[in-house]
């Protein structure tokens, strides 16, 4: 996904790694379904709320990082901001996080954690699409918003999917549980990371490239509150410390 913004998403090098990808993934299934200890027993996906939490986790990373990454490129490269002034311009999308992780764990208890995850990717999809919406070369001030609500719709989410993905395991593979999510979540991350990257590389303009990323990164977060609505329970189970 990272070269095929300068190299061309035809060229056999993309075509290679996207196909040695799925081959990968295929001989993974295979060898899990054949191990007699499998790290991670293909049985557990089946639970709506395992296999629908964990996507959750791709999905929500996928729009999160793809936005911190390419709106880095956007403040340096294309308004010049230095390495500092870019991190500070992050900081309101950053600082929501922390604030909405401590809230969601308060009002999971009163409201289960389906409607905060639900709400949260909702609002993070809303970010996205503002900035989207916001034309070519907006003011900063008009990005502050778009960036709040991303951060604090991730997060506001994150607790809920991950008591999801726990609840949902049996105690004796719970570090299974803990690892599928994390490692979905990483997949995300790289994933969002990587298409913003060919996008900005391939696309007319910095403009419509970010335009474009931010508009798929609102996607992947309306797709997740769907699939939230689906699979996350009204009330979760949670594992014995977890909040």
């Amino acid at each position: 996904l990272n070269e095929a913004g300068r190299r061309g998403w035809s060229d056999p090098a993309v075509l290679a790694g996207l196909g040695l990808a799925v081959l990968s993934a295929v001989a993974f299934a295979v060898r899990e379904r054949l191990a007699r200890s499998p790290a991670l027993p293909l049985g557990l996906l089946r639970s709506r709320a395992m296999g629908g939490g964990a996507v959750i986790g791709l999905l929500f990373n996928f729009g999160f990082y793809g936005m911190v990454f390419t709106a880095s490129l956007e403040f340096q490269h294309q308004r010049g901001y230095s390495a500092l002034g870019t991190g500070l311009a992050l900081f309101p999308a950053v600082a929501m996080t922390m604030f909405a992780s401590v809230l969601s764990g308060r009002l999971s208890r009163r409201t289960g954690d389906r409607p905060l995850v639900v709400s949260g990717m909702l609002l993070a999809a809303l970010g996205l699409a503002g900035w989207a919406a916001a034309g070519a070369d907006p003011a900063y001030a008009l990005l502050v918003a778009p960036m709040m609500a991303a951060g604090f719709g991730t997060s506001f989410a994150l607790t809920g999917s991950t008591a999801t993905v726990m609840g949902a395991a049996p105690p004796a593979y719970s570090g299974a549980a803990s690892a599928l999510f994390n490692t979905t979540r990483q997949v995300g991350s790289a994933t969002g990371v990587a298409l913003g990257g060919s996008l900005l590389a391939s696309a007319a303009n910095y403009g419509t490239g970010i335009r474009i990323s931010m508009g798929i990164g609102a996607l992947a977060y309306l797709g997740a509150a769907v699939l939230a609505w689906w699979c996350v329970p009204a009330r979760t189970r949670r594992p014995p410390g977890l909040t």
